[in-house]
């Protein structure tokens, strides 16, 4: 279960959204959240508060005030069982939400991909990018709506994995995310479409074996091993491989398929590289996807 949620603001109406979800599942008492604003000078569009001065007598600015005040206006219409905190913190962003998520011991990072400067510019274009490759606590990205509507629980998780320790690391975390709100996991293996090693085509998910039959059997042992501890721990489970030449596209195609409305994955696979195939599948599902994902950074191994 997760216990310390963090919501970045950027104090747009978008980045808010993420505020209803990050409630629903902060309705426990032993969940604490966290409202966080990292203030930036170079932004075009500094939180205001009404009726505020924007500078003292000094002439000094009270940006500081004006962000804070926000921050306790937003909390104070948030619905929680315990009171959520408020950090207003100075430095750059994506570096300072990471060092405050170490701070708290934060298990769960809750943002919509959109903020201020619209899609993919702010949140993720530089900080949820930025975090996902350097933070190894679970992100949940979500996209904003042009009309805010309350969340559901999430029903269907599809988890995709790469036969590697690396990518199960995201397990626990969709479990954790399955048990809250009692959805079933979906655990899809995509193996490589094309059955010649010499078609001169770079190999996707490429497991050992030479042939497709090879690889779906393969990969049907794997999911039903992993399946079965899932439901040995008491959670709904099913598997599905499937043969790809483009794994972001197949991965879409069967959360359409079977109805999953969140997907979560590790943003490093086989190789251990940030840019290896589960890596740079992740990138492309989060930046062309419309579902909600749970994303992480897996750590590697120690040498």
């Amino acid at each position: 279960m997760f216990h310390t949620i963090l919501v970045p603001l950027d104090g747009s109406p978008a980045s808010e959204q993420a505020l209803a979800t990050a409630a629903r599942l902060a309705q426990n008492h032993y969940v604490t959240l966290h409202i966080v604003h990292v203030h930036s000078p170079y932004t075009t569009t500094p939180i205001t508060i009404e009726g505020m001065p924007v500078i003292d007598e000094e002439l000094h600015s009270r940006a500081a005030d004006h962000e804070l005040a926000y921050l306790r206006q937003v909390a104070a219409s948030v619905n929680t069982a315990v009171e959520p905190v408020v950090a207003r913190l100075d430095g750059p962003v994506a570096f300072t939400l990471a060092s405050y998520c170490q701070e708290i011991h934060a298990d769960l990072l809750i943002l919509t991909t959109h903020g201020r400067s619209g899609f993919s510019q702010l949140w993720l274009g530089n900080v949820a990018e930025a975090l996902l490759h350097s933070l190894g606590v679970p992100m949940l990205l979500l996209r904003p709506t042009p009309v805010p509507i309350a969340p559901a629980p999430f029903r269907h998780i599809l988890v995709p994995l790469d036969g590697s320790a690396l990518a199960e690391q995201i397990l626990p975390h969709a479990m954790a995310m399955a048990h809250h709100d009692e959805a079933t996991l979906t655990l899809l293996r995509v193996v490589e479409g094309h059955s010649s090693p010499d078609s001169g085509r770079s190999p996707l998910y490429r497991p050992h074996e030479m042939n497709v039959a090879d690889q779906r059997a393969t990969a049907d042992l794997y999911l039903s091993r992993l399946a079965a501890e899932l439901m040995t721990a008491g959670h709904s489970a099913h598997t599905t491989v499937v043969a790809a030449e483009h794994p972001a596209r197949a991965i879409l195609a069967t959360a359409e398929e079977c109805g999953a409305d969140m997907i979560a994955l590790a943003t490093r696979g086989r190789s251990g590289s940030i840019r290896s195939i589960l890596g740079s599948v992740a990138d492309k599902l989060i930046r062309g996807g419309t579902l909600p994902m749970l994303a992480l950074r897996p750590s590697l191994p120690e040498s």
